[in-house]
């Protein structure tokens, strides 16, 4: 069936997703296996990045700048802003156009041909571009220490030693159920699991149910295993469980990104792929038959910008708090924290002029405050980075509560660009692992500690 209206605006963000997925285009990036290509990453380099100096007078605003975004709707939200400060502005023109295939940018880079101001996602991109010295530090531009003071602080990455990125927008994972299916199971739909074994239990309720009048399966989970090519931006779809596992004491790599750290045993490694290897047993190989199908009991990688899809749903639109619930990704005990991973959106500079820098850095300041970056997160379907937005009427609605309750334990992933190296070699185990059923989960831990380790050091 036509997948997914979400993944048209993620499709950009991930350098691998379109040679992949031809089912439709995830909601965080595309591309081909095109790369950047940076330096070595980890340690930073020694002489500290230079900071672009302010103009000396203020004065009225004058010049033209360019700013890439994503294909489809964030265009059109980012033209209308753009014609918003340009009407402030009368000096300047701020055009918007569509980035690189993948929001590959060295092209353009090498070519000196390249814009402004960008808009990529959390993620390794952040990492690749800050590593190689293709954007702007901001912490020392005009009003940073400001603007950066009114934005959430776990959405702020520090790279290098400087801030290279402005975060505009932000999303989580959350497990969402079927509710009409846990009630024919005969499962609380009012109750949704909030342990492992809760889970597994529900799942294999669910996946006992008879075939649908069309013929389609009725399966008790789902897992993105189409995705497991696309590298970090998938691994933040699975890491939920990977931080539930361990109750957020690990992530993927040491805090300098020079080495692993997954195989501790108090990182749980092997509990993930062992509670994963058991869920897929309920679960279809791909997401050719996804949760909107109304066939599948849970889906525990529902991202809240997800939301158009519930409109576009088999048969009629599902609606949370109706006849779908939205809750945790479940936790091995009773009593763990659940966690989440923040997904979202960030502007950065790339360098030009200083003339330049400088008005792309007005038009953040524009684009960040409160009635602007509302009309981004509401036309683009984020959740808020600023303190002052959480409280906004617009999140008080029922259906964007629990959204909004999770940010509380929401973990940046690391934006390295080891990071989604790393993570590429431990998919590609976890495709042996999980979805084939090849190893064992500490042959599988084993595994990617030695596959890792090797492509850390091919660089």
């Amino acid at each position: 069936m036509g997948l997914l209206v979400h993944t048209l605006r993620r499709t950009s963000v991930s350098t691998t997703l379109l040679v992949l997925f031809a089912l439709l285009l995830v909601g965080c990036p595309a591309g081909g296996t095109a790369t950047i290509p940076t330096p070595e990453t980890g340690a930073p380099a020694e002489e500290p990045a230079e900071v672009a100096t302010p103009p000396a007078e203020e004065g009225e605003l004058a010049g033209t700048i360019r700013v890439a975004v994503v294909r489809g709707a964030m265009i059109d939200t980012m033209r209308r802003l753009a014609d918003m400060f340009m009407a402030e502005n009368p000096g300047v023109t701020v055009t918007v156009e569509e980035e690189p295939e993948g929001g590959a940018f060295d092209a353009l880079i090498a070519a000196g041909n390249q814009p402004d101001l960008i808009v990529v996602s959390f993620g390794s991109l952040i990492g690749r571009l800050a590593a190689g010295g293709a954007v702007l530090p901001l912490e020392d531009m005009p009003g940073a220490d400001e603007l950066f003071a009114r934005l959430e602080p776990a959405t702020v990455d520090e790279l290098y030693g400087h801030l290279y990125y402005v975060p505009v927008g932000a999303d989580v994972t959350l497990m969402i159920y079927n509710k009409e299916l846990f009630e024919e199971a005969g499962l609380d739909p009012d109750q949704p699991p909030a342990t492992w074994d809760e889970f597994l239990a529900a799942a294999e309720a669910i996946d006992q149910l008879p075939n649908r009048p069309t013929g389609e399966n009725v399966y008790g989970t789902v897992f993105w295993n189409d995705a497991l090519a696309w590298g970090g931006w998938y691994w933040n779809m699975l890491q939920p469980i990977y931080l539930n596992a361990n109750q957020n004491q690990c992530l993927l790599l040491n805090q300098l990104g020079t080495d692993i750290v997954f195989d501790r045993p108090e990182c749980s490694l092997a509990e993930f792929f062992a509670f994963n290897q058991e869920a897929q047993q309920f679960a279809p190989p791909t997401m050719e038959q996804n949760f909107f199908s109304r066939t599948i009991g849970m889906w525990p990688q529902y991202g809240y910008s997800w939301e158009p899809n519930l409109r576009t749903a088999a048969e009629q639109p599902m609606v949370v708090g109706e006849d779908v619930g939205v809750a945790p990704v479940p936790v091995p005990e009773t009593g763990d924290t659940p966690y989440t991973t923040y997904g979202g959106r960030g502007f950065m500079i790339l360098r030009t002029t200083p003339e330049r820098e400088n008005l792309a850095w007005r038009f953040i300041q524009f684009l960040m405050e409160d009635e602007n970056n509302l009309i981004f997160l509401q036309e683009l379907g984020y959740l808020p980075v600023l303190t002052s937005l959480k409280e906004d009427p617009y999140f008080q609605d029922p259906a964007r509560q629990p959204f909004i309750e999770a940010l509380e334990n929401a973990v940046l992933p690391q934006q390295f660009d080891a990071a989604d190296r790393v993570a590429n070699q431990l998919l590609g185990v976890y495709q042996s692992a999980v979805v084939e059923g090849t190893m064992t989960p500490e042959q599988a831990v084993e595994q990617a500690a030695q596959r890792a380790r090797e492509e850390l050091q091919t660089q």
